[in-house]
């Protein structure tokens, strides 16, 4: 049985989408693949229970039939289990890790929201964790400056040694590429550490779903529920982009018209005044007059209300990072494309030996 541990520096390195895409490409080999997070880190509520966001996720995505509380024991929303130490937290999660991996040929297990234990939610370190386990450890860690980068990757390695697989340095600025390969690739190596992948920001990985606004803003969707899985790739407040029969649109003042992705975002040059809307908010929580809401219908285009004021809208909205949903298959084919620019995926399980050479 294999135990796979995939553990991040925090900070929206790209955690849930890496476990995903490892996720993805062992069922494309044929394994049963199981799915463990101990502890965990952004709770949601739904069909009455309280569950953490990403063991709802990898339980439909890989179509997994234990419950919930296996899946993910340790909730933040709860608090019953703060009493019990942390050694005997460390023997049940063993013994589930155990119980999980029944019939599965790997069980991935994705750690909290960073390896450095200086969370007070959790009882036990991620570290501490993978040792009890003797699991393989992939590490993602988002980059933010050369010297941080150095010091976190030589931190982990000096904890976990000959246990860490892989490490994949994400969301890094094109332009910095070079100058990783240079400075963090090269120094790494000569302390016998390799990085098995410098994957560039991509816009594309960040952009959300309207679906994923509307559950974030927890209004009342008054039409274009067909189209809640278009991508929104910029807010805006002003009228410029509103055209045809949307024009009527200039009437309401509180308001939040969201844009699809467009191709300025992909680096390719495109005027402003063809950037096309992908949905509207209307804030304050007065309901529309029925002309707007008939060309909203007419447009097929998605249209929330909230009864929140615009700016306390956009404030939320900024403060509420992207979230995987079982819709966005699309985003974690992306990211397997760039791990598979020059194999690093395949280097990446081969160097665990769950896939053969």
């Amino acid at each position: 049985m294999f135990f796979l541990f995939i553990g991040s520096t925090g900070d929206r390195a790209g955690h849930s989408l890496m476990t995903w895409t490892i996720a993805r490409r062992l069922v494309e080999n044929g394994l049963r693949v199981g799915f463990m997070k101990p502890f965990g880190t952004h709770p949601i509520y739904s069909d009455g229970l309280w569950k953490d966001h990403d063991a709802s996720l990898f339980k439909e995505v890989l179509n997994l039939q234990e419950p919930f509380d296996r899946i993910c024991p340790y909730l933040v929303s709860e608090e019953s289990w703060r009493q019990k130490e942390s050694e005997d937290i460390l023997k049940d999660i063993k013994s589930l890790a155990q119980e999980l991996s029944r019939g599965k040929d790997i069980l991935l297990i994705m750690g909290s929201k960073h390896i450095f234990f200086d969370d007070t939610s959790r009882a036990v370190p991620d570290i501490s964790i993978i040792n009890e386990l003797n699991a393989d450890f992939i590490l993602i860690n988002r980059y933010r400056e050369i010297s941080r980068s150095i010091y976190s990757i030589l931190f982990v390695r000096s904890m976990l040694k000959d246990r860490i697989k892989g490490i994949i340095l994400n969301r890094v600025p094109p332009e910095k590429l070079e100058e990783i390969r240079n400075q963090i690739t090269h120094s790494l190596l000569q302390k016998g550490i390799e990085i098995t992948a410098s994957i560039p920001e991509d816009p594309f990985l960040s952009f959300r779903s309207l679906r994923e606004i509307v559950e974030i803003l927890d209004g009342k969707l008054l039409c274009g529920e067909k189209n809640l899985d278009q991508l929104v790739g910029r807010m805006t407040v002003g009228s410029t982009d509103l055209k045809g029969e949307l024009l009527l649109f200039k009437r309401v003042y509180n308001k939040i018209i969201l844009l699809e992705p467009f191709s300025l975002d992909k680096g390719m040059e495109k005027p402003l005044i063809q950037r096309s809307i992908a949905g509207i908010v209307l804030t304050g929580g007065r309901n529309p007059a029925p002309q707007i809401l008939q060309a909203a219908k007419k447009a097929n285009l998605p249209l929330l209300l909230v009864n929140e004021d615009t700016f306390s809208i956009l404030e939320h909205l900024e403060q509420s990072p992207p979230r995987l949903s079982p819709e966005d298959e699309s985003k974690v084919r992306h990211f397997t494309e760039l791990m598979d620019h020059d194999g690093a995926l395949t280097r990446l399980l081969q160097s665990t030996g769950i896939l053969s050479s």
